[in-house]
């Protein structure tokens, strides 16, 4: 696991705070919009207190940006109370990248971390985004790229998400290693594979791995820049050979 580094230890801090800050006041508190490995993080950091419920959530159950959020078990929440959904619609948004629609949003002055994911659907696409700068987003972002574009505020659950397109993988690896097993699901030489390794670009449930040899396990996630995101499922065998069965799910 990479070590702990000095914005490691600031997010971790300010989780801490806004825990103590729900217990001392009895009010909802949040940080993020959060990345999986600062989600993991935290998650490894934080302790709960008695009658304080932590828990992660970006808008829908599949996010990838999610706010921390603390509050009181009892308190009245909705996740509409902290989260709300831009909806944009305009033409040729499907010719968009999420690079386009993030630039444009951080051009009216906004910080990453008040941004949670965007989705692009069919015609339409969704962000979601911290409360606080909803109205502003309505009001000011016009364009995005040289498009002209229309912004409402919905609810979360009122977010028309198109599902995620996952591909089913079946076959054999010679071990579980991350580097053949990463070779397999990625369809990849494993040369180029250790060379994702080496260069720090794979992370194994969120946490940098530079170790070809590291071990993997079913349900393991597995990240590597400019390939996607690779979910272990069954792993079976050996074979007559002496080969493992494996499944996973490549999301693309």
């Amino acid at each position: 696991m990479t070590p702990i580094d000095k914005d490691d230890k600031l997010i971790t801090a300010r989780a801490e705070d806004a825990l103590r800050i729900a217990e001392a006041h009895y009010t909802v508190e949040t940080v993020g919009f959060l990345n999986p490995r600062q989600r993991t993080l935290i998650s490894k950091e934080l302790y709960p207190l008695p009658d304080i419920s932590l828990e992660f959530f970006g808008g829908y159950p599949e996010a990838e940006r999610t706010l921390l959020i603390c509050r009181p078990e009892y308190a009245d929440f909705s996740p509409d109370d902290v989260i709300s959904t831009i909806r944009i619609t305009g033409r040729g948004l499907d010719a968009l990248t999420h690079r386009d629609f993030l630039g444009s949003l951080m051009g009216l002055g906004i910080v990453r971390e008040n941004i949670g994911d965007i989705v692009v659907g069919d015609g339409e696409a969704f962000v979601f985004v911290k409360n606080r700068i909803a109205d502003y987003i309505v009001q000011n972002l016009k364009k995005i790229g040289r498009l002209g574009i229309h912004c409402s505020i919905c609810k979360c659950s009122e977010a028309k998400l198109p599902p995620p397109t996952v591909r089913e993988i079946h076959g054999t690896v010679s071990s579980m290693r991350l580097d053949a097993v990463l070779a397999f699901a990625a369809g990849i030489s494993r040369s180029r594979t250790a060379e994702l390794i080496s260069q720090g670009l794979v992370s194994v449930n969120f946490n940098i791995t530079e170790s070809a040899s590291a071990h993997i396990d079913e349900g393991d996630l597995i990240s590597a820049r400019g390939i996607g995101r690779i979910k272990i499922g069954s792993i079976s065998g050996p074979t007559r050979k002496g080969r493992l069965g494996i499944t996973a799910l490549k999301y693309e």
